[in-house]
């Protein structure tokens, strides 16, 4: 009897591991992610009327492209895409407009997205599809109620009844009413970033300044410190109005909140640089190491301490990526005339590299800016 039992107990272990693991698998399937590479999703939302709608295509090597429509035509933002259970997170490489760093989806199925980041045109909470979407097959932003005219005649008026003889019907509505809710007070302000930049003349960019809690009765304001620099409406959506830096101010309730806004001229030059940059070059008596100086008109000079003296390398430069290319027109003293070009690399804005071999500075020499 008693071997019968254990018999028992251990089959019915057997089945009960069995069933455990059928479920784990079950369950590993259903949270299988969500295959989004190759395909193409188009916004449901009509916000400008243009023919084309938004869309993003997703690359199977983890790479996208999305063609954002908005009120001046459309722009295209680059990246990489991961996906994390329903979370596709995007992280911006390049950007027609605007310098956003990360785009958020939530997965709702293979064949549905919902955007969690305002863009120029799209904004959060509107849907993607498998399905092309063109012209008026989009459902409109807004949704209003029909009035009368436009959903059909009073039912009343059909019945050749008055509209206020609707009988007992009316009377018994028992349906509750939603209770009024008290203050609710803001307990945070939050935004993407802490700094933003755009272009002169760039409009209603919505800086997405949010209150915490969402449902606050407190309202939000916004204020710019220089409004020659950057204008701000009170929905929070910023114009570019001339070159500088301002900070932008949120005050809900008894909560303020700052950001910094930067202002740029979209012609001027990408790479300038002035200043003066002196190397620590040992073969150098301290106080002589060799040095060059970048003028705001295109001009350098390039000192070197020779032995029995210095000499300068004169001319002109200029930027090309992250070289220095300085033509010399000029040598006084003991500079050699043989030279007749010397370049350097741009590490950052403060140190440069020396790419040209001199007779008393060499290759790969670092000058430091003073």
């Amino acid at each position: 009897m008693k071997k019968r039992f254990a018999i028992f107990i251990v089959l019915l272990s057997f089945f009960l591991c069995l069933s455990a693991c059928t479920k784990k698998e079950e369950n590993k399937e259903e949270s299988a992610a969500y295959d989004l590479g190759g395909k193409t999703y188009y916004n449901t939302v009509d916000n400008y009327g243009h023919e084309d709608h938004s869309r993003i295509w997703f690359g199977k090597d983890g790479t996208f492209v999305m063609t954002d429509s908005y009120s001046e035509g459309t722009y295209e933002i680059a990246g990489k895409w991961t996906l994390d259970e329903n979370v596709c997170s995007m992280d911006v490489e390049s950007s027609g407009k605007g310098s956003f760093s990360k785009i958020i989806f939530e997965v709702m199925n293979e064949d549905s997205l919902k955007l969690r980041t305002s863009l120029e045109g799209s904004k959060a909470e509107d849907m993607f599809t498998t399905t092309e979407i063109k012209g008026s097959d989009a459902k409109p932003k807004e949704e209003t109620t029909p009035s009368p005219s436009e959903s059909g005649k009073d039912s009343s008026i059909d019945s050749g009844k008055d509209s206020s003889d609707s009988g007992d019907s009316a009377k018994s509505d028992t349906t509750p009413k939603p209770e009024p809710k008290g203050d609710i007070p803001c307990t945070s302000i939050t935004s993407l970033y802490h700094n933003y930049w755009s272009y002169v003349g760039e409009k209603n960019w919505d800086l997405e300044i949010r209150p915490v809690p969402s449902d606050t009765t407190d309202k939000i304001t916004f204020s710019s410190s220089d409004e020659n620099v950057v204008k701000i409406d009170d929905q929070g959506r910023a114009t570019a109005v001339g070159v500088g830096n301002a900070v932008i101010t949120a005050k809900c309730g008894k909560i303020t909140y700052t950001v910094n806004y930067e202002v740029r001229d979209k012609n001027a030059p990408k790479n300038t640089i002035s200043g003066t940059f002196q190397s620590k070059n040992e073969n150098s008596a301290p106080g002589y190491e060799p040095k060059v100086v970048f003028d705001k008109s295109g001009n350098f000079t390039f000192t070197e301490n020779f032995y029995a003296g210095l000499g300068d390398y004169i001319g002109t430069y200029k930027i090309e990526d992250d070289r220095i290319y300085c033509t010399v027109t000029k040598v006084t003293n003991l500079a050699s005339d043989s030279v007749k070009e010397i370049v350097f690399k741009i590490n950052d804005e403060n140190t440069l590299k020396l790419k040209t071999n001199l007779t008393m500075s060499y290759n790969s020499e670092l000058f430091y800016r003073q």
